[in-house]
């Protein structure tokens, strides 16, 4: 399946390890932040910081190596939001640390679409600015 031009694997397969990290990182903060040593908000924000750093590394590195254009990155930021937003928001947050009955389900779509554009925003912002650096048009 070819998505504005790409397959699935084009997608995903050059930054396989950013992804990973990405998801790591995030079950850390649930499992090891969260479960663990209690909510501690200098390591909420670290880990935030890193997991934005891989999803913009990997935008980066699909622009600069793999020729992404401005809607192969607008796409590669939906997946971004699903595997690792959604794994976070639903996942976790269902599975591990529900919230009250009453919330479901407005509770879980409300963080996993706030987390999907903090994703979005990181993917976009690093993938067209590497984008627009790489074509001259930011000097």
């Amino acid at each position: 399946m070819k998505v504005f031009g790409k397959s699935l694997y084009e997608y995903l397969w050059p930054v396989k390890w950013y992804v990973i990290a990405s998801v790591i990182v995030v079950i850390f903060q649930y499992e090891g932040m969260i479960a663990q040593m209690g909510y501690d908000p200098l390591v909420a924000r670290i880990t935030q910081w890193l997991w934005e750093i891989f999803v913009a590394a990997a935008a980066f590195t699909l622009v600069w190596k793999h020729k992404f254009g401005p809607k192969q990155i607008f796409f590669t930021g939906i997946l971004f939001s699903v595997i690792i937003h959604g794994l976070k928001a639903f996942v976790f947050r269902v599975f591990f640390f529900p919230y009250p009955p009453e919330t479901w389900p407005w509770q879980h779509i409300d963080k996993f679409l706030y987390g999907s554009a903090i994703v979005m925003a990181v993917t976009l912002g690093a993938g067209l600015f590497t984008y627009y650096y790489k074509h001259g048009k930011i000097k």
